[in-house]
């Protein structure tokens, strides 16, 4: 089998996109040029590597070994280029970091100056989204902050730090509607990024069964931010990650409204393929963000 690495590099693109257009995309060509190095790449293979079922591509069991096999070496290419980079005094690459909305955008971007500042050789491009998995599969975000458990073969998982919640509302609404216990939420309307309800999970199954209200008025949306700023106009009770909000409880805008309560906690994860741990810009933005610690975010 005749190997060539153009040829490679655009059937790694398709199998990990299963979609030509998408492709084409990725690697600044055209959709044809992708289509005939996949053609030719087959040819020399000796049989199809893709193939269409149900009207979506798929990966024959050739093109999975192949696919494989290219991935390790891809990895190990950009390992070799980090490598020369770093003998000949050049920057290391780029990371495509990915992190959830809400924490990407008001915590991530604050702890990473210091990282940046002590690693002029990395560059970090963002990507923020709260539905990571398909991005950090498909190669389009190198890392992953997020606080969803996630399992792929190949995608190393490791801890970082609790995020904790509050229940909020503006001082306002909580004299005007007299909340003291959780069965009072029964009398307001409660915000929630579903309108089941299933977003409140930590503050309803920390409560005995006796205590849980049930919501009678959700009110859906779909941002944590415009919880936060319904329930500053007093429009409602939120409930979000109290590194959200530290900025209004702080002022006073906002109220944790049943603060004595210990609601369960969901954790942050650091997700990266397994090949790519070995990069040495990776090891070192895992290590910094391995360091940052709970109570870190409470007085960020």
């Amino acid at each position: 089998m005749k190997l060539d690495l153009y040829q490679l590099r655009a059937f790694f693109t398709v199998a990990r996109t299963l979609n030509y257009t998408e492709a084409a995309k990725k690697l600044y060509v055209t959709q044809s040029a992708v289509s005939h190095a996949v053609a030719k790449l087959e040819r020399s293979a000796g049989g199809p590597l893709l193939r269409k079922a149900g009207g979506r591509l798929e990966l024959t069991e050739a093109g999975r070994i192949l696919y494989k096999a290219c991935e390790t070496a891809f990895y190990e290419l950009d390992r070799a280029e980090e490598q020369m980079a770093a003998a000949e005094g050049r920057e290391l690459g780029t990371i495509r970091l990915g992190a959830t909305v809400e924490f990407g955008t008001t915590l991530l971007v604050k702890y990473l100056k210091g990282f940046l500042a002590a690693n002029p050789g990395v560059r970090v491009d963002f990507h923020f989204t709260n539905d990571l998995l398909e991005p950090l599969l498909n190669d389009e975000v190198d890392m992953a902050v997020d606080c969803k458990v996630h399992r792929a073969e190949g995608l190393l998982r490791q801890p970082l730090f609790r995020e904790e919640y509050a229940v909020i509302a503006s001082p306002e609404l909580i004299r005007r509607q007299g909340l003291k216990a959780p069965k009072d939420l029964e009398r307001c309307r409660v915000l929630s990024l579903d309108k089941a309800g299933a977003w409140w999970g930590n503050f309803l199954n920390a409560l005995p069964a006796a205590e849980r209200p049930e919501f009678r008025d959700v009110t859906e949306m779909t941002q944590i931010r415009a919880v936060i700023n319904a329930a500053l106009e007093g429009m409602g009770v939120g409930f979000v990650p109290r590194y959200s909000v530290l900025k209004e409880l702080r002022g006073g805008a906002l109220r944790d409204v049943f603060p004595r309560l210990e609601l369960l906690v969901d954790y942050f994860y650091l997700y990266q393929k397994d090949g790519k741990a070995g990069l040495a810009r990776h090891k070192a933005l895992a290590a910094y963000l391995l360091n940052i610690k709970s109570a870190q975010l409470s007085r960020a």
